[in-house]
């Protein structure tokens, strides 16, 4: 159960991530963010994939969390990447 909150937390991460990405904020936000809105999501998403490795190593020991904390950061960004692959081939049909 842990894995599956740790890799919903580095999905987060990631979309915080992107938003603070210009290019990337249209598809998730629907419209561009402000400077100040785009450092905070930078801020958000940062500090989501420290506490998604804190987490891990509280749980697993030093050892294990880090190669968990790999898998789950990269569960997280695929889920992203196919969520913006999904949303942009929906609305070139449209």
């Amino acid at each position: 159960m842990i894995h599956l909150l740790a890799v919903l937390l580095s999905a987060a991460a990631f979309t915080a991530l992107a938003l603070s990405i210009k290019r990337h904020q249209r598809d998730f936000a629907g419209r561009a963010l402000t400077e100040r809105e785009s450092r905070l999501a930078r801020t958000g998403g940062w500090s989501l994939v420290g506490l998604v490795l804190a987490i891990d190593i509280a749980v697993f020991g030093f050892g294990y969390a880090l190669v968990a904390w790999a898998g789950q950061l990269t569960m997280g960004a695929w889920l992203n990447v196919a969520w913006l692959c999904w949303k942009t081939g929906a609305s070139r049909k449209n």
